[in-house]
């Protein structure tokens, strides 16, 4: 006889928007913008910043989430993971980073639009040949 469940399944995993990422350490915002900004809040994510903020959050985490909308906050993400991975490869015996890549939907100023979420790992370089 099958036992009856008393939790919805639909509450064990959701999109529900009422999750709470922002404090989750794992996950860091790349931003794009004008570059030529007198404002620093609307200049776009440095990439020298946000490589070491990975490699900071590799230290505690498997791996970190960067999310990103736009080719400008994409590039700084980019570059942040090549500088990271350099960074590794001189500090480590054999450890590289591998990054993953996928779309998601975002919200920006009210609107909805897609951005990419690229997950970025630590492993073992006999793992990754």
């Amino acid at each position: 006889m099958m036992e009856k469940i008393e939790d919805p399944v639909s509450t064990i995993a959701t999109n529900d928007k009422s999750k709470n990422k922002t404090n989750d350490p794992r996950i860091l915002k790349a931003r794009g913008g004008d570059p030529a900004s007198v404002d620093p809040t609307r200049r776009p994510t440095d990439p020298v910043g946000l490589s070491r903020s990975v490699l900071h959050v590799l230290k505690d985490h498997e791996y970190v989430r960067i999310l990103s909308v736009g080719p400008t906050a994409l590039n700084s993400v980019m570059s942040a993971f090549r500088l990271a991975s350099r960074e590794v490869e001189s500090l480590t015996n054999g450890s590289v980073l591998v990054c993953r890549q996928s779309e998601y939907h975002a919200e920006v100023a009210g609107k909805k639009t897609k951005g990419i979420s690229t997950r970025i790992f630590a492993i073992d370089i006999k793992f990754a040949l």
